[in-house]
């Protein structure tokens, strides 16, 4: 399957549990998408710690910036909830259910996809494989004792959701109200100097 029918296919799946996905061709592009959404309209946004660090993450940074973004560490659960909008990253994008895979080794990364209103998600058109079963190796790695393991790991489908006694369905009780993934055809660090 190549790569815009699998990303039709994640859009699908991801639209009809209740979340957006978009396609981005760089960094420049993603964060145009970021910066213009309505879950920025006060200019906040909540980063995981060592955000920066995180390649190729980390060079959108000064690109949200320069949309006069103002970018928040996340700390502790009390400053991240209800905070309007949350940006993470994705080791894995799944076609076949709409679904990333989020893998965070601190509390305070975790949070971000967890207590913030509206989450963004980056992941590269790369990790966008077409079926659940190709998370599992995956996931093997992730959780194999040893210095590169993650103690956060969640499989998250669409924006928080959760129905009372009486199936009564409520958008973002208990997290997010609204998921974004933005999928990344070149997430490239080369020179971003000159996007706007």
């Amino acid at each position: 399957m190549n790569s815009s029918a699998l990303f039709a296919q994640f859009q699908r799946r991801l639209s009809a549990a209740g979340g957006v996905a978009q396609w981005a061709e760089d960094l420049a592009q993603a964060a145009g998408i970021i910066a213009t959404h309505p879950a920025l309209a006060e200019q906040r946004l909540i980063i995981p710690p060592a955000f920066a660090s995180c390649q190729p993450w980390g060079a959108i940074l000064p690109l949200l910036r320069r949309h006069g973004l103002h970018l928040e560490e996340a700390a502790t659960p009390e400053q991240v909830a209800d905070a309007p909008a949350g940006l993470s990253s994705a080791v894995l994008a799944i076609a076949e259910t709409g679904s990333v895979v989020l893998a965070d080794n601190s509390l305070a990364a975790r949070i971000v996809g967890m207590l913030t209103l509206t989450h963004f998600v980056l992941v590269s058109a790369e990790q966008l494989v077409p079926l659940l079963d190709e998370a599992a190796t995956l996931l093997q790695t992730l959780t194999r004792p040893g210095p590169q393991q993650q103690h956060y790991i969640s499989l998250v489908t669409g924006p928080s959701r959760t129905a009372d006694i009486e199936r009564t369905l409520t958008i973002g009780v208990q997290g997010p109200r609204a998921l974004h993934v933005i999928v990344v055809a070149t997430p490239s660090t080369g020179d971003l100097s000159s996007a706007s």
